[in-house]
This record gives C-alpha cells, structure tokens and sequence, in this order.
C-alpha cells in the first residue's frame, strides 16, 4: 500500500468588503483542501499533525469562525454508489476530529459526500486522481480590523557635525567580515502577526542608521520563528494567512528600509522558518532566543 499522503491547500476569496483591510467587518471565505490514499478515510499520526495545525489556526483569537462547511470527494475508480459512501466518510472524518479537539459542533453547518460527481480533472493519472481525493473544509470568517503597519519617521538631519556624545547609534560591523551574522536585538512584532511593534522604533533606527553611514553595505534579513513541529516549514500568519511568518518579518524590516530611502538592491529577504535554532526549546527564554531577527553581510 502507498503510503498516506496528506496535503492542505489554502485557498483564499476575499469579498469586495475585504479587499479594503482598514474595513472593521471584514469577511474572508478560505477553503482548506485535505487528500487521502487510495480507498481510504482514516487520519493516520502525519494526517492528525496536519489537522492539528489547523485546528491551532482556527482556535486564534484574530478572528471569529461563522460557520464551517466540509464536503468529501472521491477519484472515478468504483461506482457511484461505493464513492457517495466513501466520500461521506471522508467529510466525517474531518469532522469528527475537529470537534475532538474543540471546534464548536453548532460551527459545522454542512457535512457532505459529493462522491466522483465534482473531479477536479480528468483522473488521467496517479497524481490528477490524487487531488480529485479530497475533502473540502470552506468557513466563513470575520476579521477585526487591523492596526496599521509602523511607519517610522527617520531622525532629523543635523545641519552641522554633532559631538561624539550626540552621533546616531549603529551596529557595530566593523570586524564582520562577508557572510558573518549579526542579530538585532528587541526587533518585536505582533503575537502571529509581522506587524512591527512601536516599541522597536528605536532598534530599526539603528539598522538605518547603519545602512546610511556604510554606503556600500549590502546585507540579507533574515527572519527566524519557534515553536514550530519538525513537519511545519514556517509558522502561521494570521496577517497573510500563510505559513511565511518568518518570511513576512523579515519582508517587513525590508520595506521599512525602502520606505527611509534604502536602495533595495542592497538588501535581500529571507524566511527560515524554524530551521536554525540557536538552542533547544524547553523554556520561554529558549523559544524567545530562537524567535529572532539577523543581518548576514552579503559585502562591505
């Protein structure tokens, strides 16, 4: 038997309401897509990490389900009446793990077996057959309005040279050499979000400040998460409803950069996920130190 393939594709549809995101009654409609082995509807251990995931996303507090629709799918191998049966199963299967981990049973308005009657595609093949096995998890959400991006006022320029006491604070890069890291330090952001925190204003002035003074510093921002399972590449962002969180942090600080005059292309970006741990995560103290932010000098 093939092993059990599990996939989760996130598909988003904004209604016109959402497509302005400074809206207060915002309504987004994503469609989560599950695909199981051949002939099968039961969740193995890989199948519940995936849907546990899930479920962390859908209990978030970054907005509220309305409602829940799940409807199974099923390839063109047997009859209709062999894939209405299995495709059921498959919406159930779903379902009922849901509500065993704390999804409201009153949230699931509609459980279904569509059976071999809506393919995807022709089930010309393994693969095309594949996607056509499928159960289909659409909600209907609403989304609190979201504070705006930081914008930072660069500090004023001086019209003459200030004192030694007075210079603007920078990095100290003058024994880095190629290739070397350099982490910023108190570069915070919103909880799951890559809003940055006005709290860090300070901090990114001095990344600023650094790119002004070296004028031919290039540099690559790299982002970093915790916390996350071995199977997960990047954590959730409940801003891009992607897992990129690490990837939009560090996109963030980029444009902040633009924004104050930075030519982009001295810089690049970088999402690592939870790849590069600085030390093994058993206390708050050790998931904050991987949680971070660094600059590689790609040249001086």
């Amino acid at each position: 038997m093939n092993k059990f393939i599990f996939f989760i594709g996130l598909i988003f549809c904004f209604t016109a309401e959402a497509a302005n995101r400074g809206l207060s009654d915002q309504v987004l409609s994503p469609t989560f897509v599950v695909h199981f082995d051949y002939k099968s509807f039961v969740l193995n251990a890989e199948a519940r990490r995936h849907l546990d995931s899930l479920t962390h996303m859908m209990q978030s507090k970054s907005f509220v389900i309305q409602q829940i629709e799940i409807t199974g799918h099923c390839d063109s191998v047997a009859s209709n009446e062999y894939n209405d049966i299995l495709s059921l199963k498959r919406a159930h299967a779903v379902a009922d793990y849901f509500k065993a981990h704390g999804i409201q049973e009153n949230l699931i308005k509609a459980i279904a077996g569509n059976g071999k009657r809506k393919p995807l595609n022709d089930n010309g093949d393994s693969v095309k057959r594949l996607s056509n096995r499928r159960v289909e998890i659409v909600f209907q959400l609403m989304l609190p309005q979201a504070p705006d991006t930081v914008r930072i006022t660069p500090p004023a320029r001086a019209s003459a040279p200030l004192p030694d006491s007075a210079k603007k604070p920078m990095l100290d890069i003058g024994n880095l050499q190629v290739n070397d890291l350099l982490e910023l330090k108190n570069i915070n952001f919103y909880p799951n979000r890559h809003v940055i925190l006005k709290e860090s204003k300070k901090n990114l002035e001095v990344l600023l400040n650094t790119m002004q003074e070296y004028k031919t510093l290039r540099i690559e921002i790299r982002g970093h998460v915790c916390c996350l399972p071995d199977y997960q590449g990047d954590a959730f962002d409940e801003d891009s409803y992607k897992e990129d969180l690490s990837l939009e942090r560090a996109k963030a600080i980029f444009n902040y950069l633009i924004e104050e005059g930075i030519n982009g292309d001295r810089m690049t970006y970088i999402g690592l996920g939870g790849k590069f741990p600085k030390v093994k995560e058993f206390t708050e103290a050790d998931k904050a130190a991987n949680r971070r932010v660094e600059i590689k000098i790609l040249s001086k």
